[in-house]
């Protein structure tokens, strides 16, 4: 059923096609026919001028003027039509009485031609009488193709033209004029042949020509309509990426979110412990003053005091900034050197009490070099990924378990490579390809998000790097990170 409504369609379409184009086929015939007019009456001009010059004397002169007369009066009347046509509005509604009246002068004028037979022809010469046939077959010849675009036009005056002088030599008797006779039926028979064919290629090409117009009339149409739709589609994928980036956002701060969670009873622990012995070295100040110590010994304790809570206020200003540097998730600048050693050291650091219960903390830095990317992405995939090592291993044993942290330069890759392995549980094979899907666990549910890993992969991505991992079935991963290497000659000074 639905091919044949494609059809029925098509079908449709094709007929309203055919009721479009074949009235301005037929305007387009009848502009031609008109275009060739002034050449056919100046033919009309010129060879009943020949054939008054020829003949005159061989038949009446009366009857000879009076046939030029009627030939040329006739000629004249259808160049009047023709310039009536020149400033016509030319509608294709028209053409049909445009193409009547043209028939008529046309069948005029084949009848005029055709009587020159009867009223010059008596008496006159069989020589003459042949050149008169031979004149009458030009002008049939002519009209073959100043007619060919309106066949009616082209048999109205053929006809007539022809088919006197044709009865006539079939009639006369003579071997010879018979022969002429047949001749010039046989002519007449193929010049109206030529004429309908000339006239259907002229009009094939007419109609090719209108189809082919309104099919770049359609092509232009759908192209625009095409360029509109493809505006519309980029303007929603647009949106779409628009809203694809703000989820992106959305999904780092969930995931920052959980490792700040997981880490932070331990950065409450390193805070808490250099701000007791800052609060108790401000007391034994506070005191030693109170009391009035202003003695050598007195003083140079209250130094140390001081000096040890200027250590705990510093070890709290680190922690802060390290803190900090980890919330900046928003930010998105260009590229900046990053010590890679440094960074490393910070995660280590903020996920120090949660290692410490359950395994030994390893670290191999082998001359790592600057990394490039953004300091808080950087230190953002490392501590999820040592979040994640910790979180392999239970506690309880930390003597039997360790986390390593190995750095170094990939010659092969051109890149920076991080490694940061486990003796944990491992990953299930059949998981090792869902990991890095959002919100997919293999953790409980109160200790794992699922956005960690799918963040770490798109965070690397973005640094112009890329994320591996292995795992043993007897236990144990590692998480390879390779990152692109800064160039040393913008490189500052290493940080020691």
């Amino acid at each position: 059923m639905r091919v044949a409504g494609i059809r029925g369609t098509s079908s449709r379409e094709a007929s309203d096609d055919e009721a479009r184009v074949e009235p301005l086929v037929r305007a387009e015939r009848i502009a031609a026919l008109y275009g060739r007019n002034r050449v056919a009456q100046a033919t009309v001009f010129l060879n009943s001028a020949v054939v008054a010059i020829v003949l005159w004397g061989r038949t009446g002169p009366v009857r000879l003027v009076a046939w030029v007369a009627a030939l040329w009066l006739v000629a004249a009347g259808r160049l009047a039509l023709g310039v009536a046509y020149a400033r016509s509005t030319r509608a294709p509604d028209e053409a049909e009485r445009w193409g009547r009246l043209l028939t008529m002068g046309a069948a005029v004028n084949g009848v005029v031609w055709g009587a020159a037979p009867f009223l010059l022809g008596a008496g006159v010469s069989l020589a003459h009488l042949i050149f008169l046939a031979f004149v009458l077959g030009g002008m049939a010849a002519g009209g073959a193709l100043s007619n060919a675009t309106h066949q009616p036009a082209f048999l109205a005056f053929t006809v007539p033209a022809l088919l006197p002088m044709t009865a006539l030599l079939l009639a006369g008797g003579d071997r010879l004029q018979v022969g002429m006779g047949i001749m010039l039926a046989v002519f007449g028979v193929a010049v109206t042949a030529i004429s309908r064919t000339g006239g259907r290629a002229l009009g094939e090409a007419v109609r090719l020509r209108f189809r082919n117009a309104d099919l770049v009339n359609r092509l232009s149409a759908f192209a625009g309509e095409l360029e509109a739709r493809v505006k519309e589609r980029s303007a929603e994928l647009e949106a779409a990426l628009s809203r694809e980036r703000e989820a992106e956002q959305r999904l780092a701060r969930a995931a920052r979110l959980a490792a700040l969670g997981s880490i932070a009873a331990g950065v409450a622990h390193e805070i808490n412990n250099p701000l007791t012995y800052v609060g108790s070295n401000l007391r034994f100040v506070a005191d030693e003053l109170a009391r009035g110590a202003v003695d050598a010994e007195g003083r140079a304790a209250m130094l140390d005091a001081l000096r040890d809570a200027g250590d705990g206020a510093e070890r709290v200003r680190v922690i802060v900034r390290q803190l900090t540097d980890l919330a900046r998730v928003d930010r998105r600048g260009a590229a900046e050197w990053v010590d890679l050693r440094t960074a490393l050291d910070e995660c280590a650091g903020m996920v120090a009490n949660e290692v410490r219960p359950r395994a030994t903390l390893l670290r191999e830095y082998q001359a790592a070099p600057a990394v490039m990317g953004e300091r808080s992405q950087v230190i953002q995939v490392f501590l999820n990924l040592l979040l994640n090592a910790a979180h392999a291993i239970p506690e309880g044993n930390p003597a039997a378990n360790s986390i390593r942290i190995a750095a170094r330069a990939d010659p092969a890759s051109g890149q920076v490579m991080v490694e940061v392995s486990d003796t944990g549980c491992g990953i299930p094979a059949a998981s090792l390809e869902r990991i890095w899907e959002p919100f997919f666990t293999t953790k409980p549910i109160a200790q794992g998000t699922g956005l960690g890993l799918s963040l770490c992969k798109n965070i690397v991505a973005g640094l112009g790097g890329r994320i591996a991992v292995e795992s043993r079935d007897s236990g144990g991963s590692t998480f390879t990170v390779w990152l692109r290497a800064a160039p040393p000659v913008n490189a500052p000074p290493s940080a020691t």
